[in-house]
């Protein structure tokens, strides 16, 4: 059958858990690409608050000088 690859596979999922929760690191650090994700996430984090406190300065500015 075509889906007994997927169907007939052993259950992984107690093992799995204990490997993640006997880790001592914070929960956003335990899967294998976390710091990947989160180097991303800071990085667009930073460029969208870089903008948005560069554009309300800038409307302060220009109201300011009128």
């Amino acid at each position: 059958m075509v889906l007994d690859a997927l169907v007939n596979r052993p259950n992984t999922i107690a093992q799995r858990q204990r490997l993640y929760q006997a880790d001592a690191r914070p929960v956003y650090q335990r899967l294998p690409r976390s710091r990947l994700y989160m180097g991303l996430f800071m990085g667009l984090f930073t460029v969208g608050m870089y903008g948005t406190l560069g554009g309300l300065y800038n409307a302060a500015h220009v109201s300011y000088a009128v």
